[in-house]
C-alpha cells in the first residue's frame, strides 16, 4: 500500500509540473484609434457602420430610451386629458328631444305649376300616363291613368296644377269657442288657440287624419263640445273629457306636417300646417 501511495504522489507531482510549464493564454489586445492631425475632416468622420462597430450597444440603447420617453409623454397627456375632460352625466341623453316632436322651421314650398310634353310626329293615339310623386315619409309612389283618344302631335300635352279661385262662401278665417276654456282663430293653414290650461302632449292620428291636443284639466268637470268650421282644411273641431285631461281633436282634410309654438306672454298656441 505504501508503494502504491508513493507512485500516485509521484504521478500527481509530474502532472502539476506539466500544467505549470504550459504558456498562459493572453488577453485580446485592445484596439486603439489613431487620429491623424493632418487630416481632421477625413479621419474624424465615422460612417454609421464604423460607429456601430465601435459602440455596438448604442443602437440598442438609444431606441429604447426614445420609446420610454414617448410612453411617459403619452401617459402624462392621458392623465391631463382625464383631469381636464368634462364628465357627462350618464342619465342625461346625448340628443335632447324637442317638445313638440316637429321641426321648427317651416320649409319654403316650391309649387309645381305647369309642364309641356312635345310628342314625336309618329304619335297618333294616347294610351296611358304615368306619374311618380313623393310622399310625406320620402317614399316614391307611381300613379298610372289609362287614357284613350286620338292626339295631334303638332300640339304639346300640358300637365298643370292650377290654383282654384277662392269661393266667396268660404271665409278667410273663423273664430269660435269650445266651452269656457278654449278660444280658436282658424285660417286655411294656421290655428291660434288661446287657453290658460297647460298642454300635456300633441300628436297626429291617421284614417282619418286628426291633430290631437291634450290639456291638463283643473278639475273633474266633464266637458264635451264641437264646431264645424267652413274652412275646408279643418272641417271639424271637437272637445272631450278623458280621465284627468281635456282632448281637442282637429279633423284635417288630408295628411299634413305641423309646427306648434307657444307664446308664453299671452298663453296662445300657434299651429302651422304644411
Amino acid at each position: 500500500m505504501k508503494f502504491l501511495a508513493l507512485i500516485l504522489t509521484l504521478f500527481l507531482t509530474l502532472l502539476n509540473a506539466e500544467e505549470n510549464t504550459q504558456p498562459q493564454s493572453t488577453l485580446p489586445e485592445i484596439p486603439t484609434l489613431s487620429i491623424d492631425a493632418n487630416k481632421p475632416a477625413q479621419d474624424s468622420t465615422q460612417t454609421p457602420q464604423n460607429q456601430e462597430q465601435l459602440n455596438p450597444s448604442a443602437s440598442s440603447i438609444e431606441p429604447t430610451g426614445i420609446m420610454e420617453n414617448m410612453a411617459t409623454q403619452e401617459l402624462i397627456n392621458t392623465q391631463e386629458n382625464n383631469i381636464t375632460k368634462k364628465v357627462r352625466d350618464p342619465f342625461t341623453p346625448i340628443i335632447t328631444p324637442k317638445d313638440s316632436g316637429q321641426i321648427t322651421n317651416t320649409p319654403q314650398l316650391d309649387l309645381f305649376t305647369k309642364t309641356e310634353l312635345i310628342l314625336p310626329s309618329t304619335a297618333r293615339k294616347i294610351k296611358k300616363i304615368t306619374l311618380e310623386y313623393q310622399n310625406l315619409n320620402g317614399s316614391i309612389t307611381t300613379l298610372e291613368k289609362e287614357l284613350e283618344g286620338d292626339i295631334d302631335w303638332h300640339f304639346p300635352l300640358i300637365l298643370s296644377q292650377e290654383v282654384q279661385p277662392k269661393t266667396p262662401s268660404i271665409p278667410n278665417n273663423e273664430s269660435f269657442s269650445l266651452e269656457e276654456y278654449f278660444n280658436f282663430d282658424i285660417t286655411k293653414n294656421s290655428i291660434t288657440l288661446k287657453t290658460h290650461l297647460a298642454l300635456i302632449r300633441d300628436f297626429t292620428l291617421a284614417s282619418p287624419t286628426r291633430l290631437i291636443l291634450d290639456f291638463k284639466a283643473p278639475n273633474k268637470k266633464p266637458l264635451k263640445a264641437s264646431f264645424a268650421p267652413k274652412i275646408p282644411t279643418i272641417p271639424q273641431v271637437s272637445l272631450d273629457t278623458h280621465l284627468d285631461f281635456y282632448r281637442i281633436t282637429l279633423d284635417l282634410d288630408g295628411q299634413y306636417k305641423y309646427n306648434l309654438t307657444k307664446d308664453t306672454k299671452i298663453g296662445n298656441y300657434a299651429i302651422e300646417l304644411y
